[in-house]
């Protein structure tokens, strides 16, 4: 009864950890999804930062709105760098994150499998025994 116990406890504390991990995998897709929409944006301004820097400029006025324009689009697209660079590090925190929670399911998963090992090992035993048992009173009655 306490073997079966113990079996079911840690059934279910490996469940609560692949939960665990789950929820992690759906955490960092997330963040998968932010950091490529931060690149694209990226892409889009430097882009943009190119595309003026070709424009011909016909008057000085012109010129000073195309060099305003470029130097706010590459302020942008630095800020949005280092909101890129501290979303990276908050997905390497989550993938470390991860990472543990694996090794904590895949620990408990093992353990689950040695118990369960451990107790089909018994109960072999058990019914060994009492096959020889059966085998000796069989025994005993053929010499009566």
């Amino acid at each position: 009864m306490t073997n079966r116990h113990t079996l079911n406890n840690l059934a279910r504390l490996v469940t609560l950890r692949q939960s665990e991990v789950d929820r992690q995998q759906a955490e960092i897709a997330s963040k998968q999804s932010v950091r490529d929409r931060y690149q694209r944006n990226l892409d889009q301004l430097d882009a943009m930062s190119r595309n003026t820097a070709t424009r011909n400029a016909c008057s000085p006025t012109l010129a000073l709105n195309d060099a305003n324009y470029k130097q706010t689009v590459m302020r942008l697209a630095n800020s949005h760098r280092e909101d890129l660079a501290l979303h990276d590090a908050d997905m390497a925190a989550a993938r470390q994150v991860l990472s543990e929670a694996s090794r904590r399911r895949e620990v408990l998963a093992q353990l689950l499998v040695r118990e369960r090992q451990t107790v089909q090992r018994a109960q072999l035993a058990r019914e060994q025994k009492d096959q020889d048992e059966m085998a000796t009173k069989a025994w005993y009655r053929s010499l009566a």
